[in-house]
């Protein structure tokens, strides 16, 4: 069955989180991890400059939890992982307009943009509160919005920052990869 233009299936939300990376992208990851990993372990200490060798903006990976990116319980970095995180990053890179632009729509909706005008667009983090004035302006149950903030965060957290909403995007086949 043909699915009308527009239309979302599942295997778009399998095929974002579990990608398959171009072996040209794979490869410069993976000499970069090596570079950190050839005589010890990468640990989280590691993982700012892997990411400037990898000359990712900072205004990026600043938001990733070095804790995500290790072996539960220990601050060693799993490839796995970072592959996985490095390769989402790059691809909110690539559709950072997108991102920005429909994030800026939820950041003037629920008043922060005025409330603080001096806050950088991608540094906004909107509240499960910013979230219900969007919704309630919009006639949105909030029921739908706490599903949202959930799925945005994988239940971990009571606000949403620019990267889980890019995350959220692409779980929901709006970011080309």
């Amino acid at each position: 069955m043909s699915r009308k233009r527009g239309q979302k299936a599942y295997t778009d939300v399998l095929e974002f989180l579990n990608p398959k990376i171009p072996s040209e992208i794979e490869d410069d990851i993976l000499g970069a991890f090596a570079t950190y990993s050839i005589e010890s372990d990468m640990t989280s200490a590691d993982l700012r400059s892997y990411f400037e060798d990898l000359q990712m903006p900072r205004e990026l990976t600043k938001m990733v939890n070095d804790r995500d990116l290790c072996i539960e319980g220990t601050n060693i970095v799993s490839f796995e992982k970072l592959l996985k995180t490095t390769f989402h990053l790059l691809v909110f890179m690539n559709n950072a307009e997108i991102v920005d632009t429909q994030w800026s729509m939820l950041v003037q909706a629920c008043g922060r943009d005025a409330q603080f005008p001096h806050v950088a667009l991608r540094s906004h983090v909107l509240s499960i509160k910013d979230l219900q004035k969007v919704a309630n302006s919009i006639s949105m149950d909030n029921g739908r919005l706490i599903e949202m903030m959930s799925c945005a965060t994988n239940g971990t957290r009571v606000y949403v920052t620019w990267l889980d909403f890019a995350f959220l995007l692409g779980k929901l086949g709006h970011l080309v990869f």
